[in-house]
Formats: structure tokens, sequence, C-alpha cells
């Protein structure tokens, strides 16, 4: 059988309000950061499980509220360095920043004093979080905190579509069907596949089938 060489182009998934899909699982979280600037706080936590959204949906009230990542390099600076710009702030996988508790508490502070806002996102809920300033752990508490919840059959599936689209990945509603009934139910996990199957196909000159999908499965099991 020959093997066409391809081009690794990078599969980047398409970041728009208006191609997020709005499910019961995420609408509390979506419906929120909608409604920014007009929280009843500086900040808000969003938690819960790896490949819910919880990223996605950051990114896109990035995008609408002028905000920026901070990064752990970020904490070997005072905290009002941050605030120099006119920008507000998502702090992505919060338990690693956890060790910086005074750091976070200066950067709370100042936040509120100069009305920027922020997103906190992680899996895990507030309380239990390891957080011994007592100062800092009362102010995260008064956060609002929602959770997203793993996606059910309905929304996965819309999901897996979405992403075969911004992919450029041709492929059945019944094939995507198959492989959410034999793969592991992750958004990140299915992604990857979905990289995984184009490229292969791309260079076996197949379309992706479910025989195509099945015989792949066994082959890397």
């Amino acid at each position: 059988m020959s093997i066409q060489e391809i081009f690794d182009f990078p599969k980047i998934e398409n970041l728009d309000w208006r191609d997020f899909i709005e499910s019961k699982e995420n609408r509390e979280a979506f419906s929120y950061l909608m409604k920014w600037p007009n929280w009843t706080t500086n900040g808000v936590i969003i938690i819960g499980n790896s490949g819910v959204g919880k990223s996605h949906l950051a990114a896109l009230w990035a995008q609408s509220a002028n905000a920026v990542y901070i990064l752990q390099e970020s904490i070997n600076h005072d905290a009002r360095d941050m605030f120099k710009n006119n920008c507000n702030f998502i702090l992505d996988n919060f338990e690693n920043f956890l060790k910086y508790q005074d750091w976070l508490f200066n950067f709370y502070n100042i936040a509120k004093e100069k009305n920027r806002y922020f997103i906190i996102i992680d899996r895990l809920p507030p309380y239990l979080w390891k957080i011994s300033l007592k100062d800092l752990n009362s102010r995260l508490l008064s956060l609002p905190v929602i959770n997203i919840k793993n996606p059910e059959d309905e929304l996965l599936f819309k999901i897996t579509k979405k992403l075969a689209q911004d992919y450029g990945v041709i492929i059945s509603d019944d094939t995507i069907q198959y492989i959410l009934s034999t793969s592991e139910r992750q958004v990140p996990i299915i992604s990857n596949l979905l990289k995984i199957l184009d490229k292969l196909s791309l260079q076996q000159k197949k379309h992706i089938t479910t025989a195509f999908v099945k015989n792949y499965l066994q082959k890397s099991n």
C-alpha cells in the first residue's frame, strides 16, 4: 500500500461565541460570562472536569473582555505590575497558583480597587483548595462558583461534530456515534483521535468510515 506524504498543518478549533455549543451542562457559566461587565463581583470561579469546556468559555470571554492569562512567571513580579495595562485576567489551572497566596491576596485586592475582572478556572471547588491565608480564603469563598458538568450524549455528539468541522475532517454521523461508543468520552481524547484519523486517512487515501475507525482502534489497543 502506498503512503501519501502530507503536510502536517495544525488543526485549530474555532473559538467564537457564535460557534459555542450551549447546553444544560454549561448554560449557567455561558449566561454568567455573557452578562459581563454586569457581574455582582470582580471575579468568578469556574470548575469542572478536564474537557468540559472551562478553558473554551474563558477564551471566548477573554476576547470580549480584553483579558490576558496570568502565567506563573508573573508571580515573580509585584502584583500591581499586572495592572499597568487596561486588561482583565484569567487564572487557569488555579491549583498551580496556590503556593503564591500572598501574591494572590494582593492581586485580589488590587483588582477590586481598580475595578478589574478575573476568571479562576480549576477542577476542584474552593472549599477543597488548601489555603492557609485566612483573608485570601474568605475572599475566594465569597466569589460565585459555577460548575460545568460532564457532557451527556447529545452535547458530546455536537462537540465532536463541531471539532470535525473545525479540523476539516469529513466524517458521517454514524461514524461519530461509533467513536463515542468505543473511545474514552473526554473531549481532549476525542479531539486528538480526530486529528490522528484525519492524518491516517490522508496518508492511506481512504475515507474515515466506521470500519476505518474500528481498524485503527483495534491496532492501537
